[in-house]
């Protein structure tokens, strides 16, 4: 038995740093002093409520971390708590009009002026060292990179997890607006937080399928529902990253400005993982060397949520126990570094941590590039495959087809799934297969040949597919997913086309009725698996509409205000063969960045 706990606890120090595991039970107990209601003035006389946590013993100033909020101050109660009992003062400050605070919420209008002046104020108190550093995730990542664009003299650091970045990932990931915009405006709607309405995935799923069923255009989505005065409609004239957007987020010359570290965290399944990966990347791009080599990127198996609450199984797929740590031990390591000249955390031994699930270990790395390194290039085989039949899929080969393929993938924009799979909290969904196996000619899938030996993955796929479209307009999707040899599946990445955005940019450009042309996907999701031996790589690729996503009519008209009504049946014919240019390529870390540092279970 002894031996047994010696190599537990030794496997557990290989995967999980031994200051970030699950607290031990406190023998001291800290009071906490909390200022409630704590009216903070902006420049323009509207003030702001913050909830001061600090600790009542407190003799000399000290940095503040401060987190603002469109979810009520009361959210982030754990970690005001946390940080005010472990050497600093947290502030949750209730964004304008929302909470106590004063004013009106304009989501994305207010942030930054607003938090420049929450900066400068808290710099002013009398337990204020001068320093203040920020905290938060989602919206409050966003606010974080945000109000660092107006470079308040006294903020000192960044810590932005899962960070959404307006006009990129959300609300219209790669230009295709999503029916959740109006979901989490409704949450953040007047000074309460809508939390039972926004909840209520029924109602949500009732709301779209009426307006898909009696053929209305996406706008209706906010009558149908009852809900007015939000900032819907105003959002969906602005499909793409432009002034709009532009205007919320640091630019090029902000990110050459910035002086300060910063810490981004996100997940393999992360719904915001584009943005906060939009944001390290730009920063890299455009910083000043010296400030990027201060810029740390975390990259865990975890959902958006997960980030914040990391757990060893998502989805059906279990990690391990170093797939879990205390981000508040994180922060408050990464902290004590950056502006109390404390040791660097051990985690952060490079300036990149990334999970490597299958393994259930941690690399690291100096750069994002070096965990995306050289890929794998596999080309698209179509001969003989035949759409919605996975029994005769397409073939992913690393060598050139010999002949040509084709496939034919018919796009209804009136398709809906079938209504129990909407309903249903499928707890197994990474392992799902069921979209797979319809036999609907919306989609094609390819399959790899088993990898001779165990194969890691990591960074984000680049798909490009030579089509064709008899219409000027189509959405795809495509997903990645490993299959195992006991023929099981794990989801591992996806992505979306709306091909009138298909070479980037701004502006809409339409295909040509008839004529083919190489077509690359943007990005897919960013993944890092060991695929085991005897594994194969299956691709989807569907242009079904995706329930949860505004529908396109293929006409090549205004996807917000035209009915489906108008909408045509789309059909897209894709083409392999020599030369196709039809390609899959899967980035591969680096040799030197792979460690043998492993869990002790392979848990698939």
């Amino acid at each position: 038995m002894e031996i047994q706990v010696k190599a537990i606890l030794l496997a557990l120090a290989l995967v999980v740093p031994a200051n970030l595991r699950a607290e031990s039970p406190k023998t001291d107990f800290k009071l906490v002093q909390v200022t409630w209601d704590q009216k903070v003035p902006m420049r323009d006389g509207v003030k702001l409520s913050a909830t001061i946590y600090r600790d009542p013993k407190q003799l000399k100033p000290l940095p503040v971390i401060l987190t603002m909020t469109p979810y009520i101050a009361d959210h982030a109660a754990k970690q005001g708590l946390y940080f005010a009992q472990n050497g600093y003062v947290f502030v949750a400050m209730d964004l304008r009009g929302r909470g106590n605070s004063e004013g009106n919420f304009i989501p994305g209008q207010v942030e930054a002026k607003d938090g420049y002046d929450a900066v400068e104020w808290l710099a002013k108190q009398p337990w204020c060292d001068g320093q203040v550093a920020t905290w938060g995730g989602s919206w409050l990542g966003f606010n974080q990179w945000s109000l660092a664009k107006e470079f308040p003299p006294h903020l000192k650091a960044l810590a932005p997890t899962a960070a959404v970045h307006p006009g990129v990932d959300y609300p219209q990931p790669n230009g295709i607006p999503m029916s959740y915009m109006l979901q989490w405006l409704t949450f953040v709607h007047g000074r309460a937080l809508n939390s039972g309405l926004f909840g209520a995935t029924a109602f949500w799923n009732n709301v779209e399928w009426e307006q898909v069923t009696t053929r209305r255009p996406f706008r209706d989505l906010e009558a149908i529902a009852g809900i007015q005065g939000t900032v819907f409609q105003t959002w969906l004239q602005h499909p793409r990253e432009d002034a709009f957007w532009q205007a919320m987020t640091p630019r090029p010359e902000h990110y050459a400005k910035l002086r300060i570290p910063i810490l981004t965290i996100t997940g393999h399944y992360d719904a915001d993982q584009t943005g906060a990966l939009t944001y390290y990347e730009r920063h890299m791009t455009h910083g000043q060397a010296d400030i990027t080599q201060r810029h740390w990127l975390v990259i865990g198996p975890w959902d958006h949520s997960g980030t914040r609450r990391p757990k060893a199984e998502l989805g059906g797929v279990t990690f391990g126990p170093g797939a879990v740590m205390s981000m508040e031990a994180l922060h408050k390591a990464w902290y004590d570094h950056v502006l109390k000249g404390g040791p660097r955390p051990e985690f952060l031994e490079n300036r990149v941590a990334c999970f490597i699930m299958g393994r259930n270990t941690w690399i690291h790395a100096a750069s994002l590039s070096q965990i995306e390194g050289p890929p794998l290039s596999l080309e698209l085989d179509l001969a003989g495959a035949k759409p919605g039949d996975v029994t005769r899929g397409g073939v992913l080969t690393p060598h050139p087809p010999s002949g040509p393929g084709s496939g034919i993938l018919v796009a209804d924009p009136g398709y809906l799934p079938p209504r129990a799979d909407l309903d249903e909290e499928n707890a197994q969904y990474l392992k799902d297969q069921r979209d797979v196996f319809k036999p609907i000619s919306s989609q094609v899938v390819w399959h790899s040949e088993p990898f001779k030996e165990e194969t890691i993955f990591a960074g984000r796929p680049r798909l490009a597919l030579r089509l064709a479209c008899d219409q000027p307009d189509a959405d795809l999707r495509a997903t990645l997913q490993e299959v195992l040899p006991d023929g099981s599946a794990i989801g591992l990445s996806s992505g979306s086309l709306r091909l009138r955005y298909r070479r980037g940019g701004i502006e809409p450009i339409l295909m040509t009725p008839g004529q083919s042309e190489l077509v690359e996907f943007p990005a897919l999701d960013f993944f890092a698996r060991a695929l085991a031996k005897g594994s194969r790589l299956r691709l989807l690729v569907s242009v079904a509409p995706v329930f949860g996503t505004q529908r396109n009519t293929h006409t090549g008209g205004d996807l917000a205000s035209e009915p489906l009504s108008l909408a045509r049946m789309a059909h897209i014919t894709l083409l392999t063969g020599p030369g196709s240019g039809s390609l899959l390529q899967l980035p591969r870390p680096e040799a030197s960045v792979l460690k043998a540092k492993e869990s002790p279970a392979q848990s698939h």
